[in-house]
């Protein structure tokens, strides 16, 4: 049996050894090149205990990327998690470092926490989705160029929200309607879901969506409403002025909303299946009120 001072000094050599392979790991570690010129260790601290409530997350490569083109937004803090690559990313970094943005390299798991989806290791604190009056869109209008505007009567799924904007800004929509009534909000998840498209489609938010269509029925605009029980839509011919109105997913358009419309068009079916998504519907009606246009 081995003296006393001998398994303490067996104990206190086993200590030192573990110090020294974890100082060669660090070493190791700290010795491997950034991703980027002025990468940092990464931080783990929680992000949400600086995030404020009052302002919006973006998440994800193509919506964060998106709102920097656009640059409708108050840019406030950008984090990339380490190790986040791809030509994207780096058009992001040096996006956030043109305009000044404070930058955080991060953890996965940070960003996780904080993510209600899946982030691609790019978040992205702004200012929340600015939104204009109705009368200011309006009065900016050009005369000679046509003008469609898109209505969204109740539509509460933010999912079904991102996508019908994203189909608005492919086909170059003049604006969207969003009243501030039981509607989806545009917020992270219409974002994510409309991949970046909701930066560059004006939103106009209204209070009462039937007085607003009555002010834009005076302005000239033809009112149209997406209802299963109007005539088909390739037999319409186009005003200069329109607005479609499309209704919610469950209930479609409310009774008062279409009775102020001017026509109900509708996308004839041709087998059992007795409806579809709104968002798809949204983009098979737009799709027809652009073709032929350069």
């Amino acid at each position: 049996m081995k003296p006393s001072w001998d398994r303490g000094h067996a104990k206190a050599s086993g200590r030192g050894a573990k110090r020294k392979r974890r100082w060669e790991r660090d070493k190791l570690e700290m010795a491997q090149p950034p991703a980027f010129p002025d990468q940092r260790r990464p931080s783990s601290a929680p992000i949400s205990a600086s995030v404020d409530p009052n302002r919006e997350v973006i998440y994800g490569r193509r919506p964060v990327f998106e709102a920097f083109q656009a640059g409708k937004r108050t840019f406030h803090k950008l984090w990339v998690v380490k190790g986040a690559e791809g030509g994207i990313v780096e058009d992001i970094v040096r996006l956030a470092r043109e305009r000044g943005v404070p930058m955080e390299w991060t953890r996965p798991d940070t960003l996780d926490r904080m993510a209600h989806g899946h982030h691609q290791g790019v978040a992205l604190q702004a200012s929340a989705a600015q939104f204009l009056e109705l009368a200011d869109f309006l009065s900016a209008l050009d005369p000679t160029q046509p003008v469609l505007v898109v209505a969204l009567d109740e539509i509460q799924d933010p999912q079904n929200m991102g996508a019908i904007l994203r189909n608005a800004g492919f086909f170059g929509v003049s604006a969207a309607i969003v009243p501030k009534w039981r509607s989806a909000p545009v917020g992270e998840t219409a974002a994510r879901a409309s991949s970046g498209a909701i930066e560059h489609v004006p939103l106009i938010r209204v209070g009462n969506l039937v007085e607003s269509m009555h002010l834009l029925q005076e302005q000239g605009f033809e009112i149209l409403g997406a209802d299963a029980e109007g005539d088909p839509l390739w037999q319409h011919a186009k005003a200069q002025k329109s607005v479609l109105v499309l209704g919610s997913e469950g209930h479609g358009l409310r009774r008062l909303v279409k009775e102020r419309c001017d026509k109900l068009i509708a996308i004839p079916r041709r087998t059992a299946v007795d409806s579809l998504n709104v968002a798809s519907a949204a983009a098979i009606f737009l799709y027809e009120f652009f073709r032929g246009q350069a």
